[in-house]
């Protein structure tokens, strides 16, 4: 793990947005053509003394479901991109898998519309990271659906020997 505990605010607020501007361009551009990148997704701005992370995601026409709402599995990847990215910084590995994401479905996205997810941590432990997520429609403002998250905090390095 990072020694973000004993980081003061300037620091610690200049390192996550560099985390930010740097897992936006492996998502979008290293990884354009997979789902990561197709989603292509934006900084909505990071919080290091709340442990907050605000990603944007269009909502594209590829993207919705036989009733032209956002398909429930493109709002849950949204989540996943989203936390990961907070986990990530705050445990401080380049990959932390994912052990459970529960989302809670609140009310549709429609095309044209951007969800703005907001991801916070609740807890890091010595083998556990626990976040919380809400997805707000940017032009309505309205939450459309929330997501609670667990991370493991592994050392990938000794994870693939």
């Amino acid at each position: 793990m990072i020694g973000w505990k004993s980081m003061e605010s300037e620091e610690g607020q200049a390192l996550m947005e560099a985390h930010v501007e740097k897992t936006l361009y492996q998502n979008n551009i290293e990884q354009e053509e997979q789902i990561n990148g197709m989603m292509r997704c934006s900084a909505g701005g990071c919080n290091f003394d709340e442990q907050s992370l605000v990603f944007e995601f269009p909502v594209e026409k590829w993207q919705t479901n036989r009733v032209g709402q956002l398909h429930g599995g493109i709002i849950c990847t949204a989540f996943d991109v989203t936390v990961a990215a907070l986990a990530r910084f705050y445990i401080g590995e380049n990959f932390a898998p994912t052990v459970s994401l529960n989302v809670n479905y609140i009310r549709p996205a429609r095309e044209g519309d951007t969800l703005v997810v907001k991801a916070k941590i609740t807890s890091i432990g010595r083998r556990l990271t626990h976040l919380t997520a809400e997805a707000h429609s940017k032009k309505t403002g309205k939450v459309l659906a929330s997501a609670q998250s667990v991370y493991i905090n592994v050392d990938t390095d000794k994870e693939h020997k």
